[in-house]
């Protein structure tokens, strides 16, 4: 793939590494190990409001 141009290298700190696994079919599975990207991302501590609180709130506005 990387010879091909449809990946190129990242020597970036937030990168995930990529590992294509075998189908029982014989295709191949594109995965990604986001294990270590998620232990260094930063949660939202804001988080979007659910739909019905929002309605609900403007039904009452």
């Amino acid at each position: 793939m990387l010879n091909e141009g449809i990946i190129e290298p990242c020597n970036s700190p937030y990168a995930a590494p990529i590992t294509l696994q075998p189908k029982k079919d014989g295709s191949l599975r594109f995965c990604v190990d986001f294990r270590e990207l998620n232990a260094v991302t930063v949660r939202d501590v804001y988080p979007i409001p659910r739909i019905d609180d929002t309605l609900d709130q403007l039904q009452h506005a």
